[in-house]
């Protein structure tokens, strides 16, 4: 009887540790957790206000933000998953599926191999081919516009798992009436003449010859490893037969074992499932080795732009693209915009001006996996075809009128005229590469040139931003219209310095009558207000343009300075 009470205290202490512990984890953090994996959305915390407590919507949002945020939150999804996972061979992971002998593949990877992802996109097989030899054609059509800018635009499809590694997928019923794409647009392709590359049929091959230390794509694994190498090596191959010209090769060092780091991403799926213990592996051979680029003074260092899917994360961690490509840009799935040194840049692929993103490069290269084909370039050709071939403003006008007539928003609009651009303009209809440029076309490759001679940039930027009172995208444009329409170049004119020098000079003495003036100073002091500017900048401003004004009514001659 005497040690019940000593019992009583340690159930205590253990029912107070269960109701408080969590709440002391979430507030502390006292116990260090390994953060899941993936991506989990963040709900932001509620705010209480009459209306959204009566509706309801505040005690959603609540119990949404506490599910999100309980202590010990990351070891309890974990072990429940670990739960499903060894009872039920289950998995709550987005699009995971499980396979035999645990190996795991992608949803539409599996429906792929059985023929039911076509279903995913579209209503019927012959809903399917008509889109897929569209797309075909459009692409062989972009290829031709670029061709006469020396662009080259090719595919390049990586391996599917599913079809390279079938016997271990889930058993499943095969439809026989669908179209795989990946074979549609292969056949499409060699039909066209339009370069590609498809990669499974050749990894089924060295999957079967078995000559390679390295698994091709992992047991647990959505992507490539180390096998991404010889896929490259392939790509530069073809890019080098395409105009002839030598790029750089790649050498192979000594095979190691992968690091861990590297052994995490080859398993990305089996993270995802975020289990407590590692699944086993015994089909994986996880090697790599050092590759190094070899060039000597007659190789050509390309400028490439890559558009596609996360299969050239992989290629890019093993290969230094920095020293094969002259410059290199990724458009991930025509989203965002990776560029700069090591991809450490990003920016919004729609910001971008396509026309000078693609005047700018050597090679297109259209970067994907046979089951993403499904959904094509992601309107990649479709709006460079567009931009390329049909003037802007005739594209803005079919958006306002189908806004107007479908009363479809701005995006709708847009998303309508990519599906078959070739309904809505003239310039792209029919069977034969365009022949109509849009006007912005000529301008870029006119200002390209001008960018190449350092003194024509500095006569523009340093003395015709001032002479003009512009900027110098604006004086840019200015001087390419004077390269397409004949007239006299402002890098021929003379004396720009002295020109510059006599300009500055009346703005100063503008600048200074204003000051004398109290009523034109009190305009100025409130348009500097309502700009966000100091007084002396909006001054300056002011003078300026009314230099510039006085400059072409002829009342100031800076011809003569």
């Amino acid at each position: 009887m005497s040690k019940k009470p000593k019992y009583d205290l340690i159930l205590f202490i253990i029912l107070m540790l269960v109701l408080f512990a969590p709440m002391v984890q979430k507030h502390t953090g006292w116990v260090p957790t390994h953060p899941l994996n993936g991506f989990y959305p963040s709900t932001p915390y509620p705010l209480l206000n009459v209306k959204g407590f009566r509706s309801g919507d505040y005690q959603k949002q609540m119990e949404q933000q506490l599910s999100e945020r309980f202590g010990f939150r990351e070891p309890v999804i974990r072990l429940y998953n670990q739960y499903l996972w060894d009872f039920y061979r289950k998995t709550y992971a987005h699009d995971i599926v499980a396979g035999k002998h645990n190996w795991l593949y992608y949803e539409q990877n599996v429906n792929d191999y059985y023929g039911t992802e076509m279903y995913r996109w579209f209503p019927d097989a012959q809903k399917a081919r008509e889109t897929f030899k569209r797309e075909a054609r459009l692409m062989w059509k972009l290829r031709g516009v670029l061709q006469d800018y020396g662009i080259e635009f090719l595919m390049f499809m990586a391996p599917e798992k599913g079809f390279l590694y079938p016997e271990h997928l889930p058993d499943r019923q095969h439809d026989t009436t669908s179209i795989n794409a990946r074979e549609y647009y292969a056949a499409q392709f060699e039909e066209n003449g339009f370069p590609f590359i498809e990669m499974t049929s050749w990894f089924q091959a060295l999957k079967e010859a078995d000559t390679l230390p390295y698994s091709l794509i992992s047991q647990t694994g959505a992507h490539w490893g180390f096998s991404s190498v010889l896929a490259a090596d392939s790509l530069l191959r073809l890019m080098e037969t395409l105009k002839g010209e030598p790029l750089p090769q790649l050498a192979i060092g000594p095979f190691h074992e992968s690091a861990d780091s590297t052994q995490n991403d080859d398993h990305d799926l089996e993270m995802n499932l975020n289990l407590i213990r590692p699944l086993p592996h015994p089909y994986d051979r996880l090697y790599d080795a050092d590759v190094t680029v070899m060039a000597d003074s007659t190789i050509k260092k390309p400028k490439v732009l890559f558009i596609g899917n996360s299969y050239l994360w992989r290629m890019h961690y093993y290969i230094p693209f920095d020293e094969i490509f002259a410059q290199s840009e990724f458009w991930f799935y025509n989203s965002t915009a990776y560029f700069g040194p090591n991809y450490s840049q990003q920016a919004k692929v729609l910001q971008l001006d396509m026309i000078e993103k693609l005047l700018d490069a050597d090679y297109v290269v259209w970067f994907t996996t046979g089951n993403q084909m499904y959904k094509a370039t992601y309107g990649f050709v479709e709006r460079s075809l567009l931009s390329f071939c049909v003037a802007d403003d005739k594209v803005s006008k079919v958006h306002t009128r189908l806004m107007d007539s479908l009363s479809l928003t701005w995006e709708e609009a847009d998303q309508l005229i990519l599906e078959n651009p070739e309904h809505y303009f003239d310039e792209l209809a029919g069977n034969n590469i365009p022949t109509a440029r849009n006007p912005r076309v000529r301008e870029t490759i006119a200002i390209k040139e001008i960018k190449k001679d350092s003194a024509w940039m500095w006569n523009l930027s340093t003395c015709q931003t001032v002479i003009q009172n512009a900027k110098l995208d604006q004086v840019l444009l200015m001087e390419a219209h004077n390269i397409i329409e004949g007239k006299p170049l402002m890098r021929d004119m003379a004396n720009p310095e002295a020109k510059r020098d006599r300009v500055e000079q009346l703005v100063a003495e503008k600048v200074e009558e204003i000051r004398t003036k109290p009523e034109l100073m009190k305009q100025i002091e409130e348009k500097a207000a309502k700009n966000g500017i100091s007084v002396e900048k909006q001054s300056l401003y002011d003078a300026r343009w009314i230099v510039n004004y006085l400059i072409k009514k002829n009342y100031y001659n800076i011809d003569n300075p």
